[in-house]
């Protein structure tokens, strides 16, 4: 994300302007990609996976919440990924059957073998400078 809403950037001048933060009640982060989503996963310990679809819009998320009851967050806290830029990884975890508002349990392992499958892609791989002919 280029530029971050207003509310993100109110949240960070905060954030710097005190000395440590102590959220009570729920957080959701959202997240860009799916490796991040691992990540949160192994960090929470043993949340809840559920991945599923809008009711209205059917747009595809998966998403990891636990309950903490230690700072810096006492409440639920929630990593959200949409798949809508993320289709291979959705597919990789076999929810291609998934309609419009309907959920389905997932596992960390589920998430990580789905991300193990993913094919390296061009988009993946850093540009390199074109080549040129000696003369």
């Amino acid at each position: 994300m280029l530029y971050p809403p207003e509310d993100a950037r109110e949240l960070t001048v905060l954030m710097r302007l005190s000395r440590e933060l102590d959220v009570v009640g729920d957080l959701t982060a959202t997240v860009d990609g799916p490796s991040e989503l691992i990540a949160w996963v192994l960090v929470l310990g043993r949340p809840e996976i559920v991945a599923w679809r809008a009711e209205q819009t059917g747009h595809r998320y998966i998403q990891a919440t636990a309950h903490r009851d230690r700072a810096p967050v006492r409440g639920m806290l929630t990593a959200l990924l949409s798949c809508e830029h993320h289709r291979g990884f959705w597919r990789a975890l076999r929810l291609d059957d998934l309609e419009e508002g309907e959920r389905r349990a997932l596992k960390g392992t589920d998430l990580s073998t789905a991300w193990e499958s993913m094919p390296i892609t061009t988009e993946d791989i850093a540009p390199k400078p074109p080549a040129t002919e000696d003369a």
